[in-house]
């Protein structure tokens, strides 16, 4: 079994998960972009009702193709997820298709069968309490980006398309040639390439 980053599965290309892979020593240390990030999260956290938990990790897990797909939901609440994007000023229209891809990606992934959600272990290990929730499936999942001072509520139309564009992405991780081919044929195309599967609208 070969475990995956939703995120680097997301953001990343095949050449780029492959390298990290195998040189795990060249992945970028944390920036000061990141700590901003963490610090606004944290403060939109404070403003949510009904909080379940944040950085809550759920497991997408396919047996026949051997492939562990981990995934951290920033804040859960009982009636909707969100995910937090800081965004300064201006930003390139990339970046938002790139979060709402990745929103979609997540939602699909529970919608056919990764449930359960728990705490992540690094935020356990930063002091906070581990929680636990299972996502009801009788339940439609609200799915929300909170996009700097922009809101929007994603949908998709078709959860299996969506995971599995992304699992053939983690199969072709697998070597260097399989990842340029794919990189060759999706890198920075991903959203384009999905983009009938997901629709998003503004929310306040």
């Amino acid at each position: 079994m070969i475990t995956f980053s939703a995120k680097e599965l997301c953001t990343m290309s095949c050449m780029q998960i492959k390298m990290f892979a195998e040189h795990p020593e060249r992945r970028p240390q944390p920036s000061a972009m990141v700590e901003y990030g963490e610090k606004f999260q944290r403060a939109v956290a404070d403003t949510i009702p009904n909080i379940i938990g944040e950085e809550m990790r759920g497991k997408y897990v396919n047996n026949e193709l051997g492939i562990t797909i981990n995934f951290s939901n920033d804040i859960v609440c009982d009636d909707k997820i969100i995910e937090v994007k800081s965004v300064h000023g201006k930003y390139e229209t990339w970046y938002l298709q790139s979060s709402i891809l990745q929103c979609a990606f997540y939602k699909s992934m529970m919608l056919i069968g990764a449930r359960h959600l728990e705490t992540a272990s690094f935020y356990v290990n930063l002091g906070n309490e581990r929680v636990q929730t299972e996502i009801d499936p009788s339940r439609s999942i609200r799915y929300i980006l909170i996009f700097g001072e922009e809101n929007y509520e994603i949908f998709v139309s078709d959860p299996y398309q969506i995971v599995g564009f992304f699992e053939n992405k983690a199969i072709n991780c697998g070597d260097w040639n399989s990842a340029r081919r794919w990189d060759g044929m999706y890198k920075h195309h991903e959203y384009e390439a999905l983009k009938q599967y997901i629709k998003y609208k503004s929310i306040f």
